[in-house]
């Protein structure tokens, strides 16, 4: 007998069903992806870095899941927006959403004034 396994860690989003983020549970996040680290209760910031495959940082956010988050009420901010990092805005919350290759970063600054936080490196 011969067995066949085909492994499907690295197989691609559904893009179909969301969860709320761990750092601000009104801005989704695909439930395949994996939380791998998280910053609650800094002074400037809180965020959560995911690991979820397929994703490109070249690619920028995938369509599905920008049409997710205009779902759930959040509007781009395209002039705060820069390189990977995108700025969503929902009432008086901020959200900035970073891709990376295999991952996203959900990081919510803590607001001082109207600054934001720019964008955060890849690992």
């Amino acid at each position: 007998m011969l067995f066949i396994i085909a492994g499907c860690g690295t197989s691609e989003p559904t893009w179909s069903t969301f969860v709320g983020s761990a750092v601000e549970k009104s801005f989704p996040v695909p439930k395949e992806a994996k939380r791998t680290e998280t910053a609650m209760n800094n002074s400037k910031m809180d965020y959560v870095h995911y690991s979820l495959s397929g994703l490109k940082e070249s690619n920028s956010v995938p369509e599905a899941y920008e049409k997710a988050i205009k779902e759930w009420g959040w509007t781009e901010e395209k002039e705060e927006s820069a390189g990977t990092t995108r700025v969503y805005h929902k009432d008086r919350l901020v959200v900035q959403l970073t891709i990376h290759d295999n991952a996203f970063t959900v990081l919510v600054p803590k607001m001082e004034g109207k600054a934001v936080i720019q964008g955060l490196e890849s690992p």
